[in-house]
């Protein structure tokens, strides 16, 4: 396809999506929508915009996984209303049962041609069939599926992949609908057809393959979801599930999946707030928080190479368009340190390449700023730097993580030596003083160093903790007092 005709593509696309929220000047002659394509009343709180979202609580709710050959499923318990639980429960199994029935080729979905390629009666060779939890925070939680499945035809192999999801409310054991995920004042269809609207134009702009441009094919321009439109969510957005409902798309027999991270419709994000209750609906107390991907992500990529004495140097930089330029004006030079570590190595070993990556994110309020400098040789060498500041742009030191008489230090021992394999590290409250951190959703990614000694080398160390090894009252980041 041309570049121009690509742009005439785009453009009858992006018109399209806006038809379903704008007046139809002769509605009757226009058919009308299923009564279940229709956009549904929000269910649970009323949420008004502009909406803040420090932080979520983790469902105390056990996931409780079970294992068969080529079929993987789960159940939850832990809810004080059984009947609510028992009712999620047998929605989870209907569904995977739903997903088991398409073995059989005369049960699979009406996909485009699907007959014409697989013959009915004809049984898979292989499947793959699955579910897992994608988010449980806020009395809410989303399940994705999936469905992978093998057709023998005349020694052919005929594919077809499907994605399914169920969202519920653990507060009543209800399913969601699109209608829950934004703001009661906002226009939900029209604010989030849009933004996929975008995905499929920046998609099909472009020849090459990104982690942020899905293969779509479409067959009609793209006018907006549906009021039953399949999605699951996750901690960085939502998940909108096309496939042989929306014959707009095309693309063989399987669904795609389309992303619209929280930053591209904040502040109408209405989850966190939709279903929460002033009394606890589960049988164990909370002790797990986290942060959602607010922020745009590290979009900012740029990529450079240069030479060295003789050694490539490959340089990232991964900047999210969050961070304040002022911030990123203070990052040290990665290029230079590594240039150091060159010239500390390259007259004892051969060197075969060398890195220099900066790193800038958001979490929540916080920013955090790192380097990752690396030599490869016979030996392998590295460096690493990390601050964080929080929203006052004050930098964060350890202790401020932590609420006071905790002794988080015993805990971090710990983890060093269980990720160092060593028990007898020669200065352990050295490399304890050395830490440095940033802040993840989930967690906190720490580096250590020591210095050079007679006896040793110098020591690094990189790992990570879950918030939920800390424990939700023991840090300052989720004062929910």
């Amino acid at each position: 396809m041309s570049k121009f005709a690509k742009l005439l593509f785009v453009l009858f696309l992006l018109m399209g999506c806006t038809k379903p929220v704008d007046p139809d000047p002769d509605p009757d002659l226009k058919p009308k929508p299923k009564e279940e394509e229709l956009f549904k009343s929000p269910q649970g709180n009323n949420v008004i915009s502009p909406v803040s979202i420090p932080f979520v609580y983790g469902n105390p709710i056990e996931i409780i996984e079970e294992y068969k050959v080529r079929i993987n499923t789960f159940s939850i318990s832990g809810l004080k209303n059984i009947v609510n639980e028992n009712k999620i429960n047998a929605a989870i199994s209907e569904k995977i049962e739903h997903l088991i029935s398409y073995i059989n080729s005369e049960k699979l979905p009406p996909y485009r041609g699907i007959y014409a390629k697989i013959p009915k009666e004809t049984v898979a060779t292989e499947y793959y069939i699955g579910t897992y939890p994608t988010y449980n925070f806020n009395n809410v939680l989303s399940i994705a599926f999936y469905g992978w499945y093998s057709f023998d035809i005349n020694g052919n192999s005929e594919y077809v992949s499907l994605s399914d999801a169920l969202n519920f409310d653990l507060t009543t054991g209800n399913l969601l609908t699109v209608s829950d995920l934004l703001t009661n004042d906002s226009n939900t269809q029209k604010q989030l057809s849009d933004q996929i609207a975008l995905v499929i134009a920046k998609s099909l702009d472009s020849d090459d393959y990104f982690w942020d441009r899905p293969s779509i094919t479409l067959a009609a321009p793209f006018k907006g979801i549906k009021g039953n439109q399949k999605f699951y969510i996750s901690n960085s957005g939502f998940h909108f599930i096309f496939d042989y409902s929306n014959p707009e798309f095309d693309n063989g027999f399987m669904s795609v999946t389309l992303h619209v991270p929280y930053s591209k419709v904040m502040p109408y994000v209405a989850i966190t707030q939709r279903f929460t209750t002033t009394g606890s609906i589960y049988e164990a107390p909370i002790r797990q928080a986290e942060f959602l991907y607010l922020n745009e992500a590290a979009v900012r990529e740029e990529t450079k190479t240069v030479i060295y004495r003789g050694v490539n140097v490959y340089s990232y930089r991964f900047l999210s368009t969050d961070v304040p330029q002022s911030y990123i004006d203070n990052l040290p030079d990665p290029v230079q340190l590594t240039y150091q570590m060159i010239d500390e190595v390259i007259d004892k070993y051969p060197i075969q390449s060398a890195y220099a990556n900066v790193y800038a994110s958001m979490v929540g309020e916080y920013v955090g700023l790192s380097t990752y400098n690396s030599v490869y040789s016979e030996d392998n060498y590295y460096k690493q730097w990390s601050i964080t500041y929080n929203g006052k742009g004050e930098v964060v030191k350890l202790s401020d993580l932590f609420v006071n008489g905790y002794f988080y230090r015993n805990i971090l021992r710990d983890e060093i030596k269980k990720n160092s394999g060593q028990s007898g590290i020669d200065d352990m409250e050295a490399l304890l003083d050395s830490l440095q951190f940033t802040l993840d959703t989930a967690g906190i990614s720490f580096n250590g160093f020591l210095p050079a000694t007679e006896t040793r080398g110098p020591y690094n160390i990189g790992f990570y903790v879950p918030y939920s090894t800390f424990g939700m009252e023991n840090l300052t980041l989720f004062n929910h007092e």
